[in-house]
């Protein structure tokens, strides 16, 4: 813990002055000017690791404090500590964000999800952020060589469209300097990108005294995990650049862009270790947990927002209530009609649950996020390795080098652990969108409705509910097929799908349809009963939107070693 020249009070990192500030005294000093007891020239400095006692969790800090929850499954409980030494970075990004910053950035943020339950909010307005300071990998890039690509160029003369090809050569000269990938697989690579950039301009070297006041995270991805993708990163960049800003920008590229980009030969010139400020709370709901997250030093906001149930119900039923009560007063609903329209309804709840069955399951395999696949194998080796031991087989010593500070995490553990990057963010925006959409089809399902009974009568009307239903009968059994094989595959869900309702309330419909009663009294009895089938697809539909907006509660084993650690 760093100390006060003057009167021996504890020294904080101040974010306003960018200095040291003193708590008792309030001097203020450069973060390089403070030597640290013991303090010595060395790769590696001592440090207090917080080992929560619920998940497992673990982050470090310099100071000699407490820690009273845990950031990564939103435990209140103390945590605990140890000494031990942990590896310096090279870099770091001080904090430029103060937390007063931090939580006005969620709370104008947070204003746009009208669905948020209460108690979300809440925790973004109280001390729930901690600044953390998030390891991540740097990668300086270069771009030499020749490049050839063939274009074209059209222009019309009179009735004639006259095409010009072209071969264009070119020599490549270009640097990517300061490329990031975070280097920790508790860090989901989604937050990440979502957070990103950070600008490298406020880069400097690292310093303990940076630390002072805050807390920061271990470093456990190898840093060949994110090289292909800052390769392709970078040529993505350049033929952007070539494509939309060049010169050649009016030009067609006739050739595939994959054929394009393997011309531009990257390579990685070096690679560094820094720490970057990130202000990090964690909103935890019985067995999930959900992440807001602020860029400490540019204030862009990233955060998992679930859905509350009763608000998203009483809205939505308040806006089909409203707009069914206005197009009854233009046109006349009957009860078929009324089926047909119920049926078309309860085929869009059924397609959106099922496709959100399929995220679900991608994102729970974090198909997209590299870090937590180079956790995953390193796992799968030290499972291979301790049945080995166990079994008492030798094995080759050099399959073990390198592996001292792993993150040693069993099977279960991963899954439960994160969720997948990107797609999770477009699956939470896809399923809101899609729910939105459900009311929105009363508006345009009464219009139809009323226009179709102007064109049939009632038995004709009957007929097409009857084959309508007998289709989405078809479709809606495959789709709770396929439901039922990815909640199989799903750690996080068992059980039946809530669509199957929706298969009952199809066949229901299809049997009336045939029949075709005299009593109006049938039919509503049928649309009632659609109705409640639809309402538990609806419901089973904002659950597994919450789903994807939050995450399982992780689990962690200890940290093993520590000189991997930075």
């Amino acid at each position: 813990m760093a100390k006060c020249p003057n009167c021996g009070g504890r020294l904080r990192f101040d974010i306003p002055s960018q200095k040291l500030k003193c708590d008792s005294c309030d001097s203020l000093f450069g973060p390089y000017d403070i030597k640290q007891d013991g303090a010595e020239e060395t790769t590696e400095y001592d440090v207090t690791v917080f080992k929560c006692p619920s998940c497992g969790g673990e982050i470090f800090s310099t100071d000699e404090t407490v820690a009273s929850f845990c950031s990564y499954c939103g435990a209140s409980t103390v945590l605990e500590s140890k000494l031990t030494k942990g590896k310096k970075p090279q870099f770091i990004i001080p904090f430029k964000k103060t937390k007063k910053d931090c939580t006005d950035a969620f709370e104008k943020f947070i204003k746009r999800a009208i669905f948020a339950p209460g108690s979300y909010r809440n925790a973004g307005k109280a001390e729930s952020f901690r600044g953390i300071y998030m390891p991540y990998w740097l990668y300086d890039m270069s771009q030499r060589g020749e490049v050839n690509i063939a274009t074209s160029d059209s222009h019309r003369s009179g009735d004639y469209i006259i095409t010009d090809h072209y071969m264009l050569k070119g020599t490549l000269d270009n640097y990517y300097n300061g490329v990031s990938y975070d280097a920790s697989s508790s860090f989901a690579d989604d937050i990440s990108s979502d957070i990103a950039p950070f600008n490298v301009k406020d880069i400097t070297t690292f310093d303990t005294s940076f630390l002072s006041g805050f807390y920061a995270d271990l470093a456990d991805v190898g840093v060949d995990t994110y090289k292909e993708a800052a390769i392709d990163l970078a040529r993505e960049s350049t033929y952007n650049y070539l494509r939309k800003r060049s010169p050649m920008a009016h030009e067609s590229f006739e050739n595939p862009k994959e054929m394009v980009k393997k011309q531009f030969r990257t390579n990685i010139n070096v690679n560094r270790s820094a720490m970057f400020p990130v202000w990090f709370m964690s909103y935890r709901n019985r067995d999930r947990v959900a992440y807001a997250t602020v860029n400490g030093q540019t204030g862009k906001v990233s955060a998992d927002i679930p859905m509350s149930i009763p608000k998203y119900l009483l809205t939505a039923l308040g806006i089909a209530a409203v707009l069914f009560v206005i197009f009854q007063s233009f046109f006349t609903i009957t009860p078929n009609l009324l089926a047909l329209i119920v049926s078309i309804f309860g085929l869009m709840s059924v397609l959106i649950y099922g496709s959100e069955m399929k995220k679900i399951v991608s994102m729970e395999n974090f198909d997209e996020d590299l870090g937590m696949q180079e956790r995953e194998r390193l796992i799968e080796e030290k499972k291979k390795q301790r049945l080995q031991a166990q079994r008492g087989a030798s094995f080759d010593a050099a399959g073990t080098e390198g592996d001292s500070g792993a993150y040693v995490l069993t099977q279960n553990d991963i899954r439960r652990a994160k969720k997948d990057a990107t797609r999770r963010k477009k699956a939470q925006k896809k399923s809101g969108v899609s729910l939105l959409a459900i009311v929105i089809f009363v508006f345009f399902g009464a219009i139809g409705g009323g226009m179709l009974e102007s064109i049939f009568d009632n038995a004709s009307i009957s007929l097409v509910s009857a084959i309508l239903a007998f289709i989405f009968l078809i479709i809606s059994i495959v789709s709770v097929v396929n439901a039922t094989k990815n909640i199989s595959c799903m750690k996080s869900k068992d059980g039946l799908p809530a669509s199957i309702w929706s298969v009952i309330s199809f066949l229901i419909i299809m049997i009336i349809g045939i029949w075709n009663p005299p009593n109006d009294g049938i039919y509503y009895g049928a649309v009632i009963i659609a109705a409640i089938g639809i309402i538990i697809n609806i419901l089973g539909i904002i659950r597994n939107y919450n789903l994807l907006a939050m995450r399982p509660l992780p689990q962690f084993e200890m940290y093993q070693g520590g000189d991997d650690r930075g």
